[in-house]
């Protein structure tokens, strides 16, 4: 891929710790990247908030979901047929921060709540798979578990 196109497609490619919010459709909802959607392909339904100074990426999700973070959203939504948040209007939500040792504790707290979210969804995903695997071949007798004990 050539510089040019490496430019033009890398606001497009998300990377861990990256906030994801809706802007078209159904405007508002948010996210963290983690780790297995690093450098991962952003539709273009979605922006990217990189690169964040001052506040962990937590604290934005966490106030980007809370009621004074959606009605802030909804205020820089425009459109009356298609609804849409502008990339402008997201940069101008004003989000109140912590003092840096409070916004320090506040991520020791967080982090670890985070990461086991994370690693929940992850698991649910590989047993729902995992079921929709086995399911049909014990439905079609593919998969005999008469003879196992419990």
């Amino acid at each position: 891929m050539d510089d040019e196109t490496q430019k033009t497609i890398s606001r497009y490619i998300v990377s861990t710790d990256d906030i994801i919010i809706s802007i078209v459709g159904t405007i508002g909802l948010t996210a963290i990247v983690n780790e297995s959607l690093n450098n991962a392909n952003l539709t273009e339904n979605c922006v990217k908030l990189t690169n964040i100074k001052n506040a962990t990426p937590e604290y934005i999700l966490l106030f980007l979901k809370s009621e004074i973070g959606q009605n802030e959203i909804m205020r820089g939504t425009v459109g009356a047929v298609q609804l849409k948040l502008p990339i402008k209007n997201i940069q101008s939500i004003k989000i109140d921060l912590l003092p840096l040792e409070a916004m320090t504790d506040l991520d020791k707290v967080l982090k670890p709540i985070f990461h086991s979210i994370s690693a929940n969804i992850e698991e649910n995903q590989r047993l729902a798979a995992l079921r929709d695997t086995l399911l049909p071949k014990l439905m079609n007798g593919e998969i005999d578990v008469s003879e196992v004990k419990i």
